[in-house]
């Protein structure tokens, strides 16, 4: 019972070695889980200004035609929302674009660990401008839809920006 015992503990001992030994994920797995997020997040910002540019136009001329439309219909609150609108979506595209800015794929002179620590908080980044662009889209195409105006669902044939 006793060498029993003894066998079972340096088992254990050499499976918890062993697990403690296992290294942290190679850090280019999470950056490319990273620039994979940012390429869907790309879609949502084309979409941002796709929504943008209809808003704006709504603003300009759109309304002066649904005025006539729609006698009732109070152009200048439509157009102070329109510009909030329009400012989050612009806001939208500026943090993408401060993000993009600042972020570095090279991490020459970092260790795995610090890499990996990195591209985390990185990936936390991006996927708190997906969920801005997700509600920022969301209201601004509910809003155009109002006005039945078809909020832009998806950009065929554009440019991916690779980094």
């Amino acid at each position: 019972m006793k060498n029993s015992l003894s066998k079972f503990l340096i088992l254990c001992s050499t499976v918890f070695t062993l697990s403690a030994c296992q290294s942290e994920p190679d850090y280019k797995a999470i950056r490319q889980q990273v620039l994979d997020q940012h390429d869907q997040v790309m879609i949502d910002g084309e979409r941002a200004m796709s929504n943008k540019m209809k808003l704006d136009t709504l603003g300009t001329s759109g309304l002066a035609v649904l005025k006539k439309q729609q006698p009732d219909l109070d152009t200048a609150a439509e157009r102070t929302q329109i510009n909030a609108l329009s400012r989050k979506l612009t806001d939208a595209d500026d943090q993408m674009n401060d993000w993009m800015h600042n972020f570095k794929t090279d991490m020459d002179g970092k260790s795995n660990e610090e890499s990996v620590k990195y591209f985390k908080g990185e990936k936390v980044k991006i996927q708190k401008l997906d969920s801005t662009y997700n509600a920022v889209l969301k209201e601004s195409g509910a809003y155009l839809q109002k006005f039945n105006i078809r909020p832009d669902t998806g950009v065929k044939g554009m440019n991916h920006m690779k980094m």
